[in-house]
């Protein structure tokens, strides 16, 4: 009997002993795609000191927005996941923290204005102009952006970035349409305290957006939930079809019990239970037809996806390489092993094995 790859695995965790079972000769057999969420945590592009779990904020707006908008709304917008915040007396002065953000935007800056205009005419059936009517709206560019920098508390510049938003990039506003050039003309100078208040908060949600992502994305451990899919057969003349479905449902079951802060001993369980069942129902449609390579295939695809979840890389991609040798869909193989393998070399680079585990920020403390 044939041995996949990631059998002997199985064996090695305590697994089932898998009896030899003829072969049996499968039926026509379609799959089709499953939909559920995962839940887990993810690590930083540029992992710094693990002892380093502090931040504070400091900002600066112009007196010419800050009618618009307060410093401490945007405190409210950067959040640093999995960092503790440190929040002192003032916005405007250095805490005592590891990382120092300090953000600081630019005025918001309106060009000419100017007015345009539409003609729209009308024609009888001789194609001549019986009417014409004219509309004016106001066209004015503007632009708002911002920047940051983050220092350590030693005063190493970590990171910096200029010109969220674009300041080179001019935005427009248009004023409502109106049926002559003067109310056209009057609209901005007599609304311009409005307009600036709303297309102030307008980018100052988009750039503190881009910004808190970014913060994130490199610095972070933000939890994410995300739809992962599965394959499940449909094909209810099939002899493994019944018991396919009735695994694939506790399957999902438990993948929804899966958190970002740990996976439980019965989910767990319920995890590597199903890994042996593909891997059993592997052994049992083992020959070349093609009806047997597809549902081949979907054991394969499935496998590699627990182990994942179960924060097992070597062994998702021991499942890929399986399914490669199935030779049903080698690209989607060759692909998952791509994503799998940038994924265990961020984790090997945060010195993490897990994206399933809790983090307590009351317990982290200032630098010494």
């Amino acid at each position: 009997m044939k041995i996949l790859p990631f059998v002997s695995l199985l064996f090695a965790l305590g697994g089932c002993t898998i009896l030899s079972q003829p072969t049996k000769n499968a039926n026509r057999i379609d799959l089709d795609k499953v939909s559920v969420f995962h839940q887990y945590r993810n690590l930083p592009e540029t992992p710094l000191d693990s002892s380093w779990r502090t931040y504070a904020l400091r900002m600066e707006i112009p007196s010419t927005i800050s009618y618009s908008v307060s410093l401490a709304s945007i405190d409210e917008r950067i959040h640093l996941e999995g960092w503790k915040k440190i929040v002192g007396p003032s916005y405007n002065t250095p805490q005592k923290a590891h990382l120092q953000i300090s953000i600081v935007f630019d005025d918001l800056m309106f060009d000419n204005q100017k007015i345009e205009q539409r003609k729209e005419e009308t024609r009888n059936k001789e194609g001549v102009i019986t009417s014409s009517r004219s509309f004016f709206w106001s066209l004015v560019y503007y632009s708002l952006s911002a920047g940051y920098s983050i220092l350590d508390y030693q005063g190493n510049r970590l990171w910096y970035r200029k010109n969220l938003g674009g300041s080179s990039s001019k935005l427009e506003w248009k004023s409502p349409i109106f049926n002559s050039y003067s109310e056209a003309d009057r609209y901005f100078n007599n609304n311009r305290m409005a307009i600036s208040n709303k297309l102030v908060k307008e980018r100052m949600d988009g750039i503190l957006l881009d910004m808190n992502n970014e913060i994130n994305r490199k610095y972070g451990f933000p939890i994410a939930s995300e739809p992962i899919i599965l394959w499940t057969t449909d094909s209810k003349k099939h002899p493994e079809n019944i018991r396919f479905n009735e695994n694939m449902s506790k399957i999902k079951n438990a993948i929804s019990r899966v958190g970002a802060k740990g996976i439980d001993s019965i989910t767990h369980s319920a995890l590597k239970n199903a890994i042996a069942y593909f891997t059993d129902l592997q052994e049992e449609y083992a020959s070349d037809e093609k009806g047997n390579r597809k549902l081949r295939y979907a054991c394969c695809y499935n496998t590699a996806i627990l182990f994942m979840i179960l924060d097992m890389p070597t062994e998702a991609i021991s499942a890929c390489k399986s399914l490669i040798e199935n030779d049903f869909d080698i690209i989607d193989g060759e692909k998952m092993i791509e994503k799998i393998t940038a994924l265990q070399e961020l984790m090997a680079k945060n010195k993490i094995r897990s994206r399933h585990y809790p983090i307590d920020t009351h317990k982290f403390s200032f630098p010494q």
